[in-house]
């Protein structure tokens, strides 16, 4: 093995390799294309996409790091797009964060999930509040983020933070996903869509 392919990230690999073990038909997208654009500003690297070729409603995911310094480790963001027909203005965009409360700052336990939300997003965070499985996604997996998307793209966008680790190197660790957690993903994106169509 190279030295550059030894040190080159392999955060997108790692999670492809993830999502095929648990059943999915995706596959890793050619380099450059344009939806590595989604949530990639200046300041971050696209690590590149995983298309999804099964029947869910998100489509691809876009991998984005954030590369660290002397004291600001790196960080990885996981972008789950989920394209939709209607397109959503400005003054009617969503935008709903979790709130994972401990125990005890930084390394205590989750002991519950708050959201926050925008004016428009009042609604489907209520439904996120009232659903199990969505909360205990976040308390196992990190901080998601829910928002509609216009202009290049239509539709909404689930960012993952996986919860972060002090040892983290060339890749991001603690990345995992099993069927529930994808399935549980593919909800929070349902409900997406629906409150879009009764908007």
């Amino acid at each position: 093995m190279s030295l550059l392919e030894f040190v080159r990230d392999k955060t997108r690999d790692n999670f492809y390799r993830k999502l095929s073990d648990i059943g999915l038909e995706c596959e890793l997208a050619e380099r450059g294309i344009v939806e590595e654009k989604l949530f990639n500003p200046w300041h971050r690297t696209s690590l590149g996409i995983i298309k999804i070729n099964s029947d869910f409603p998100i489509k691809y995911i876009n991998i984005i790091k954030k590369w660290g310094g002397k004291n600001d480790p790196p960080r990885w963001w996981h972008y789950f797009a989920v394209p939709t027909q209607a397109s959503m203005s400005k003054e009617d965009q969503i935008d709903i964060n979790s709130i994972r409360l401990k125990s005890f700052p930084i390394f205590g336990k989750v002991k519950s999930i708050d959201w926050k939300f925008n004016s428009n997003g009042e609604n489907l965070a209520e439904k996120f509040t009232k659903d199990s499985e969505i909360n205990a996604l976040t308390t196992e997996l990190g901080d998601i983020r829910v928002q509609s998307l216009q202009e290049n793209f239509s539709g909404y966008s689930i960012e993952l933070e996986f919860k972060r680790s002090a040892f983290n190197l060339f890749s991001a660790a603690n990345i995992s996903m099993n069927i529930r957690q994808w399935n549980t993903l593919n909800k929070i994106a349902k409900l997406c869509i629906e409150n879009g169509k009764e908007a």
